[in-house]
């Protein structure tokens, strides 16, 4: 008789043996992490750096005026980095943090000692920034987000990436386990809401944006404006445009050139100043997204990207809140569209990072227009996404008449502000400047009245609105926190009234579902059947 295994006995071996070495691997984890950890070596020197950059301008006055023989400034020099400096070496050499029984600890401090406990079930994000630097070291700076935090909850400056994995893995493993060992009347909406699948879902890629998708991107952006305000701002600062020579400009323009000459010339200067402004753009896609990968992890997805400085952010599923889909003109043209997402809890604008500007302001930067219900099913397991097939309700019968009636307005007063400040002339021709821009001005209100749509689904609200700039976005009944109806002394007079649906994000996809200029009777019966499916969507708890 053979004592070889059979292929279905091997197998069985096989998968014995994996599942004792992850055992292994897991159990090993969970004590790593559950001791306490020290930042890495190089923490100091990053710290320093920060400081330095912090400083940079009072010290370079203050190191100037030491060089000149001045005591004063010495004492300025000493008396900004000494304390600075004593601040890092005390921060590192005490400073310590670990998982332990569903608690992420970070201490610190050596005379006022502080202890920072924060609970693993409330961290939404654990996001990295690397920059050259920090790839150089193999360490990353690592922030702790929770739902209900404006800014991150802990800074770890810096780790080695052995222990960024060590420390995601821990809180991973306490997160998926603690909601379900607590008791019912112990759970809250966040942690109903961090449950665990009963199957997990494997490892998947979703999407990898490749160089000709930014370049395309950067084409169709204005981000090249950025740079202009950049040199225009060196050039107010230092009065640069004072030392520019008045004969370097009459070499490109000469005096006797006649007029087509000189309408050649500003034509191509435009035209050149267009092209530069779209290679500028392409270069800012490039820089912040080269590399651009979105992977998801059973509930949670990973964003990873950066040429320079690499960042990646976690985003939680069941922390999505909204989900807006952009397309600029130039994306349209180009068959493009970006999708922005607003997290529960999520940074607002004024304490935005990196990590929050990618995984939430350009979460998704440029993809194929056909990608975006595939992405949208992933973001929102089992919603089939088609702007083209909803039950898109227009506005009220009299808005585009309203609209038109204020632009007819705004040109009127227009043509009085550019009479008044042209009255001193003859022919006072500044009021031109009203029936001039009086077509385009309605024209603008037609269409800004037809682009605006709104659609109540079985699982949410949509708003779409836009001329240039089209944004559709949607919410979803248990996401919402407050709804309401509201009307100005104008919308009365014309019986319509706005609707508005807020959630509990911080608002970094620029697009509220804010919906004007709706019949008042229609907007109320939307807000009667909205609260009633809210009400039914929304989890009972205890």
């Amino acid at each position: 008789m053979s004592s070889e295994p059979t292929p279905k006995a091997a197998d069985s071996m096989e998968t014995d043996a994996n599942q004792s070495a992850v055992g292994a691997f897991a159990e090993a984890s969970a004590i790593d992490v559950a001791r306490p950890h020290w930042l890495h070596a190089s923490s100091l020197l990053f710290d320093i750096l920060s400081h330095f950059r912090q400083y940079l301008i009072p010290a370079a006055i203050a190191v100037g005026s030491a060089a000149q023989g001045s005591e004063i400034g010495l004492f300025i020099a000493v008396l900004i980095f000494v304390p600075s400096l004593a601040a890092s070496v005390i921060r590192y050499f005490t400073l310590r943090y670990q998982v332990r029984g569903g608690d992420l600890i970070v201490s610190e401090g050596l005379f006022f000692r502080r202890v920072r406990t924060v609970p693993v079930r409330r961290i939404q994000n654990i996001d990295l920034v690397q920059n050259m630097l920090h790839r150089i070291f193999g360490v990353a700076e690592v922030r702790i987000e929770t739902a209900g935090g404006t800014k991150p909850e802990a800074t770890l400056r810096v780790l080695s990436m052995d222990n960024v994995d060590v420390l995601r893995q821990g809180v991973f493993e306490e997160r998926s386990t603690t909601p379900a060992d607590l008791p019912a009347n112990q759970l809250d909406a966040s942690t109903v809401n961090e449950r665990p699948l009963a199957v997990a879902e494997p490892t998947k890629t979703l999407l990898e944006i490749p160089g000709p998708w930014l370049v395309r991107a950067g084409l169709a952006s204005n981000r090249g404006m950025l740079i202009v305000g950049l040199v225009a701002g060196v050039f107010y600062q230092f009065d640069l445009e004072d030392r520019i020579d008045p004969r370097f400009l009459e070499s490109i323009v000469p005096q006797n050139a006649n007029s087509v000459v000189v309408a050649l010339l500003a034509t191509a200067s435009v035209v050149a100043l267009l092209v530069l402004l779209r290679l500028f753009g392409i270069v800012w896609f490039i820089l912040r997204f080269h590399g651009y990968r979105l992977v998801r992890h059973g509930n949670d997805f990973q964003i990873s990207c950066g040429l320079l400085t690499r960042v990646s952010a976690t985003v939680p599923r069941k922390r999505i809140q909204f989900i807006s889909v952009h397309r600029t003109l130039f994306m349209k043209w180009l068959g493009l569209a970006a999708i922005r997402i607003e997290t529960a809890g999520g940074a607002g604008s004024e304490n935005e990072s990196a990590t929050t500007t990618v995984s939430r302001r350009w979460f998704i930067p440029v993809l194929p227009e056909e990608q975006v219900s595939r992405i949208i099913g992933e973001l929102r397991p089992g919603l089939i996404w088609n702007e083209h097939q909803l039950d898109w309700k227009p506005l009220a019968a009299k808005a585009a008449r309203r609209l038109v009636r204020i632009s007819i307005i705004l040109s009127f007063l227009i043509a009085v502000l550019g009479f008044l400040l042209t009255w001193s002339q003859a022919s006072g021709w500044g009021w031109l400047a009203g029936p001039v821009i009086m077509p385009a001005m309605i024209w603008w209100a037609i269409k800004k009245s037809r682009a605006m749509r709104y659609a109540r689904t079985d699982y949410g609200v949509v708003y779409r609105s836009g001329v240039f700039n089209r944004k559709t976005s949607v919410t979803f009944y248990e996401k919402m926190q407050t709804l309401q109806v509201g009307q100005t002394p104008f919308d009365r007079r014309w019986n319509m009234a706005t609707l508005s649906v807020d959630t509990a994000a911080a608002g970094p996809a620029e697009h509220r579902i804010s919906v004007p200029y709706l019949d008042a009777n229609f907007a109320r019966g939307e807000y009667a059947e909205i609260v009633r499916r809210a009400a039914r969507h929304r989890p009972v708890y205890g």
